[in-house]
């Protein structure tokens, strides 16, 4: 039997679809979500924070909405005029209609001032459909001059608690409603956690010798994980953004309750996810997001270090089959930089909202760079589909990795076009990618 070394254990689960409900019961503070039927959305969000000293509060969350196929939000080469932008054309969650085909983006958006009610708390009601949405409160002590940025003291996100990562912004689950009208796309609860706790996987965090320094990752166990299991799992490596951690993909991502609820539904077969921190090494490194230095020193720091240690430690494939590595936006950069200087490590690699194609090698054979599965993904309105930077020297869109594979002969979405979901380059997006990648694509 493998022994797993010095770890922080946690169950992967959540008090409930609604969080912070729990809470509430204790405590007038936090977020609940209640049906409401003078809502346009069939649900209010209802939110508290106490704090004596705070002169103003402001609740920021991602509650915005654009209409789909809205020419002026999407991200594939329009271009605006000089005094328009893209949010000029955002939905606030207090114009939200049913019919009108609107879809989430951006999930940090909108800014709603809350008010201070008769026993001194902050409070504020938003009405929205369904989805997983993430919050911040803006505080202020000195009349509205300076602001502190804070997640929900009475929902912290969990992993603050018992993994210690940085995770900043408070989560919350909101139920759909036939009032909603759209129910393939508001029904979110696939990003829930299962009710059968028997069914749900297990989050471990580890602390690890990584290159330079002590590192930490965080590893998702299927339900019924056995250590002694005859056929090793297979194992997905997942990167975060840049900016992120190794806990945004669990706790903003929802990725465990998306592969909980998958592996249930038998869609895919129980297998290991491993996320892992790179931020830590981008100040070795000037302009860190578009260097190849910065990105072979992460892969470094993967290959050499925690990889082994996840290995030694679980029982994982130690084949090229069972190996896959995934990102979003930084994290689909890397996948990119691993794809093109080793491409014989992964049997799969999915590339999400990003890729570093400034780096695609000009050969007469790319023979070595056809055997791997390739997955292209991003959001209708995200900016790293085609951006700026396309056709460019720092290319790091996926539209431009998207060109080289095919000029190169090389096959991705298994022959298929990329993949667009509703939403910008947000986590909207990526909850939508991964549990697409893994339905779809990953071990298939």
């Amino acid at each position: 039997m493998k022994k797993r070394g010095l770890v922080l254990t946690a169950a992967f689960m959540l008090a409930g679809v609604l969080s912070g409900a729990a809470l509430a019961e204790e405590s007038s503070a936090g977020v609940t979500v209640n049906e409401n039927s003078e809502s346009a959305t069939g649900y209010t969000a209802e939110f508290c924070y106490e704090d004596e000293k705070a002169t103003n509060v402001k609740l920021v969350g991602g509650f915005q909405f654009y209409v789909s196929g809205d020419i002026n939000v999407y991200s594939k080469g329009v271009t605006l005029c000089a005094n328009d932008s893209f949010t000029n054309h955002l939905i606030e969650w207090n114009e939200w209609e049913a019919g009108k085909d609107l879809k989430h983006v951006v999930d940090t958006g909108s800014t709603v001032e809350m008010e201070k009610d008769e026993n001194g708390a902050w409070t504020a009601k938003v009405d929205l459909p369904g989805g997983s949405y993430l919050y911040q409160y803006q505080v202020s002590y000195d009349g509205g001059e300076n602001f502190e940025t804070i997640a929900d003291p009475a929902n912290l996100p969990s992993c603050n608690v018992e993994f210690g990562s940085k995770q900043s912004r408070s989560k919350f689950f909101v139920p759909y409603d036939e009032k909603q009208g759209d129910e393939e796309y508001y029904d979110w609860s696939w990003v829930t956690p299962i009710e059968d706790e028997s069914k749900q996987g297990e989050i471990i965090a580890v602390h690890y010798d990584g290159l330079d320094m002590e590192q930490v990752a965080q590893i998702y166990l299927p339900a019924g994980y056995e250590e002694s299991r005859e056929e090793p799992y297979k194992v997905l490596y997942l990167s975060h953004g840049g900016g992120g951690d190794e806990a945004d993909w669990f706790h903003q991502g929802n990725a465990g309750n998306i592969l909980d609820r998958l592996i249930a539904d038998e869609a895919c077969e129980p297998f290991v996810v491993v996320c892992m921190l790179n931020e830590v090494y981008r100040d070795k490194f000037e302009g860190a997001s578009e260097n190849d230095d910065y990105f072979l020193y992460c892969y470094d720091n993967i290959k050499n270090y925690l990889i082994p240690y996840v290995e030694e430690h679980y029982n994982v494939s130690t084949e090229v089959s069972g190996k896959a590595f995934a990102g979003l936006s930084n994290g689909a950069k890397l996948t990119n930089e691993i794809y093109i200087n080793d491409p014989g490590a992964f049997s799969y690699f999915g590339l999400f909202s990003g890729s570093s194609a400034w780096a695609w090698p000009e050969l007469e054979d790319y023979f070595a760079y056809q055997e791997p599965d390739i997955y292209l993904a991003a959001g209708w309105a995200d900016q790293l589909m085609m951006g700026v930077t396309y056709h460019t020297d720092k290319d790091k869109t996926m539209m431009g990795i998207k060109e080289d594979l095919e000029k190169a002969g090389i096959t991705y979405n298994k022959g298929g076009s990329y993949i667009t979901v509703e939403g910008c380059h947000d986590w909207f997006v990526w909850a939508q990618v991964f549990r697409d990648y893994v339905a779809t694509t990953l071990w298939k």
